[in-house]
């Protein structure tokens, strides 16, 4: 949840697919429902965003998908391999 000036920004340049860098707080509520039932839910509260996506570029589904790909491939190397 963003809100106030953070919220409109959001609003305005963002969308689906889009790399951000959100910092907030955690924020727990928990409420009874219409029939009695107990509910909870845990919500992050925006306080600053960074785009993180270069100026007027959105990031395609496809492009995540090889970028998860490429993180994922580096689990099946063997650790002795690994640089550091």
């Amino acid at each position: 949840m963003a809100y106030g000036k953070l919220a409109e920004i959001c609003s305005n340049y963002l969308s689906k697919g889009k790399l951000i860098f959100i910092e907030g707080r955690i924020q727990t509520r928990s409420w009874e429902d219409k029939d009695g039932v107990k509910r909870s839910t845990t919500e992050i509260v925006a306080a600053n965003m960074q785009m993180l996506d270069s100026k007027g570029q959105a990031r395609s589904q496809d492009a995540a998908a090889d970028d998860q790909a490429a993180v994922y491939s580096g689990l099946d190397q063997n650790p002795d391999d690994v640089p550091f």
